[in-house]
């Protein structure tokens, strides 16, 4: 009797230790010819808050910007994406800043055109392609000329003549050397004849209540930063970097159209897009631009860009870094051709524009 209930018990341990090794190799099975596959874990990213960081200050272009889309992308992840201001030094102690934290996708940064001028205006020897991984470019901005509302010029016609008479007297305020308003204020002295005295500030929002308290003469600042104050009668926008009229502000002349000369450099105007460290998880980097594609194409965010006269723009991958390289090539060889650049574009192998 003995005997058989051993039996019986190695009977039944056997079964149980087959039966385990089968479900080991179903968990396996999937590959071709029968060859064992892994399982992958899934992916669980995002599971807790984001901190987007934006290097600009608050009201900016970069953090208007950065307020328009975020949100939606916050619904899409379902946890919160707060954004922390780092305002300075051309949005690089932002950058640097975010590099220094882990790379998981947790903190991110929100950048602007600026990143592509870092190395040449000796700010930080900081790549938007070589150090970060640019998710994806979601806008791009137009800059304008505005002066106070009581300011004797009417017209860009009448800023420029006056200022070729009074090389230097006139003050634009701009975000900081390097930014889109300064090479803009470069192309009009280049271009032009003229000279004026640049002003920098921490930002766009700063230039732009600079220009309102009469502390400067002018200004050249995206147009979603002075637009309200521009149709609310505080400032007057005097001309536009493009050669067509913006949709819906067909009143702004371009000013591509009144010197022929500056027609083939502009338009001219910033790019704004998410970039996360270049040793983020593909896993991650792929949840953002998912989750990007989705938002862009949200009724909220067309709205939104439109509201703002922004120009809107979806480039990932290939596309992103292609884009940013050639902007790159063209804004670096612009500043050090100007002589505004403190360093060659040479020196970190940035090619001439063709």
């Amino acid at each position: 009797m003995k005997k058989l209930f051993a039996l019986l018990l190695v009977a039944l341990m056997l079964t149980a230790f087959l039966a385990g090794c089968a479900q080991q190799e179903g968990a396996k099975e999937g590959g071709e010819n029968g060859e064992a596959v892994e399982e992958e874990p899934k992916s669980t990213y995002p599971d807790r808050n984001i901190i987007a960081v934006v290097g600009f200050s608050p009201g900016g272009p970069t953090d208007v910007i950065a307020r328009g889309v975020l949100p939606i992308v916050q619904e899409i992840f379902g946890v919160g994406i707060g954004i922390n201001n780092m305002a300075g030094a051309a949005s690089a102690p932002a950058a640097e800043h975010v590099l220094a934290q882990k790379p998981d996708g947790y903190t991110i940064f929100f950048g602007s055109e600026i990143m592509s001028v870092w190395q040449v205006m000796g700010t930080t020897n900081l790549s938007p392609t070589k150090d970060f991984i640019p998710v994806k470019i979601v806008s791009e901005a137009i800059p304008v000329m505005a002066v106070p509302p009581d300011s004797p010029f009417n017209s860009v016609e009448e800023l420029i003549a006056y200022a070729k008479e009074h090389p230097g007297e006139l003050r634009i305020s701009t975000a900081g050397p390097g930014t889109v308003p300064h090479v803009s204020g470069l192309l009009l002295q280049q271009y032009l004849g003229v000279e004026f005295t640049f002003v920098p500030y921490q930002g766009g929002k700063p230039a732009v209540i600079a220009v309102m308290s009469k502390e400067v003469d002018a200004t050249i600042e995206m147009v979603q930063s002075m637009v309200a104050e521009h149709q609310g009668g505080q400032l007057k926008i005097l001309s536009s970097f493009t050669n067509e009229p913006i949709p819906g502000l067909e009143e702004i002349p371009p000013v591509g159209k009144i010197y022929p000369e500056l027609s083939p450099h502009v338009p001219y105007g910033p790019y704004f897009g998410v970039f996360v460290s270049k040793d983020c998880p593909a896993e991650v980097v792929e949840a953002w631009e998912a989750a990007l594609d989705q938002a862009i194409e949200d009724q909220r965010w067309i709205d939104y860009t439109n509201q703002f006269y922004l120009v809107r723009v979806n480039y990932s991958g290939d596309a992103a870094l292609d884009y940013l390289e050639k902007w790159t090539s063209k804004a670096a060889w612009l500043l050090y051709d100007f002589g505004a650049a403190e360093n060659s574009p040479e020196e970190f192998g940035i090619k001439r524009p063709e």
